[in-house]
């Protein structure tokens, strides 16, 4: 009996293991279907996005345009016979308004809605024939050209500096004060922490008679006297310079006037702001760097409390991502690091199955009868130890910074 039990003994201290794997392979088969039907339902998602049919383009006026790097550019520009054409237009143009913007202080810039608030002056200058055209009517300047992405008209306030006065030459003028909450059309969040961000002011005709179309109407921008003022700074921002130029504005209706689609000159002027690097490193990426080293370094833990490691890992990781989503919208997009926080979750989740595994053929070494196999589990128990904390950085590393290439 005993001589039976002492050959069956290889055999049956073999089927745990055989049963263990065989779990292993199905528990890796459930894994890869779940994936693939996380993908398709995913792919279901449509991504087409409807596009508006209004256009901005640059015009043949004079303009300033940021050449910061990472600030974005708006409207397109006229090319070839293009400007010859918009020239001709501009020559044609019965009337013409030139128009200054300064602005005093940009503040309470909230990226959730988005929009920020801002404060200062606004001056125009226009000729004769818009004056009579303003008399006829009965209107101020500033009731037919205002602003275009003011959010709240009601608590927007414009107020004159003086009273409209008379130039030589036929030219009349006028200064305002402007203090109002304006929507940031050109937000891009891909970058996230590192990104940029361009504030516009601006100014379109309020046209309720048709009359102040592109052909008849232009707003030219004052390159001289436009610019930033010295309280334009912004908490955690870098200040990347300011543009302003005349756009060429196709609206995609004919507001109920009109039986074709309408064109208006618009102003716009940006004021443009990269996030602070430093600030953002050490207020964002820093912890997170502190978070993952303690998953990069696991194998060094010689503890057996090392597997529970990985979940306070993802438990903190939770918590950090929450902490800087709450100042940004809901977006349709991943930003950078929230691609950096989904490489931390699966580095997070491969050291959890390594660390289980260690400890499986820690296990099995233990029990191992035969001393090649036990020297085998051993071998692979240590080449796994030392290669995991280069390894997986390695990855953090290399994936993030494709990831940011990507974006």
């Amino acid at each position: 009996m005993k001589r039976i039990v002492n050959r069956l003994r290889p055999f049956l201290t073999r089927l745990p293991d055989q049963r263990q794997k065989r779990w292993n392979v199905l528990l890796l088969i459930v894994v890869a279907i779940s994936m693939i039907l996380l993908g398709r339902f995913l792919g279901y998602e449509s991504t087409d996005i409807v596009q508006s049919r209004e256009i901005l383009r640059l015009t043949s006026t004079p303009h300033i345009v940021n050449e910061a790097s990472g600030v974005a550019s708006r409207g397109k520009p006229l090319q070839g016979l293009e400007v010859k054409r918009d020239a001709a237009l501009l020559e044609k143009a019965p009337y013409k308004v030139y128009a200054g913007v300064y602005v005093a202080n940009n503040f309470d810039v909230d990226l959730e809605i988005p929009a920020f608030s801002s404060k200062g002056y606004l001056w125009m200058q226009w000729d004769q024939a818009f004056q009579e055209y303003l008399s006829e009517r009965e209107l101020s300047i500033e009731e037919v050209i205002s602003f275009e992405n003011d959010i709240n008209p009601e608590t927007t306030a414009i107020t004159p500096l003086r009273e409209a006065r008379k130039l030589g030459q036929g030219m009349f003028s006028q200064g305002f004060v402007y203090t109002g909450q304006f929507y940031i059309d050109t937000l891009d969040l891909r970058r996230f922490p590192f990104n940029s961000v361009s504030l516009p002011i601006v100014l379109e005709a309020e046209d309720p008679f048709g009359d102040l179309v592109f052909e008849n109407l232009r707003l030219i921008p004052d390159l001289r006297d436009s610019g930033l003022g010295l309280y334009s700074s912004l908490p955690g921002w870098l200040s990347r310079g300011w543009s302003i130029g005349e756009y060429r504005h196709h609206f995609s209706s004919g507001l109920g006037f009109s039986s074709e689609d309408n064109e208006f000159s618009q102003l716009i002027f940006d004021s443009s702001y990269q996030r602070s690097s430093w600030s953002a490193f050490w207020t964002l990426i820093q912890p997170l760097i502190i978070v993952m080293a303690s998953v990069i370094l696991i194998t060094r833990v010689m503890t057996e409390f090392r597997i529970e490691i990985p979940v306070a890992v993802l438990l903190t990781l939770i918590f950090l991502q929450e902490g800087y989503k709450a100042d940004l919208p809901d977006l349709s997009y991943l930003t950078f690091m929230d691609s950096v926080y989904v490489i931390a979750y699966l580095t997070s989740f491969v050291s959890f199955g390594l660390v289980l595994y260690l400890e499986a053929l820690k296990r099995r070494a233990a029990n191992a009868q035969d001393p090649d196999l036990r020297r085998l589990l051993l071998r692979r128990e240590l080449f796994l130890e030392q290669i995991w904390p280069s390894l997986s950085l390695s990855i953090l590393v290399g994936v993030s910074l494709v990831t940011w290439t990507l974006t």
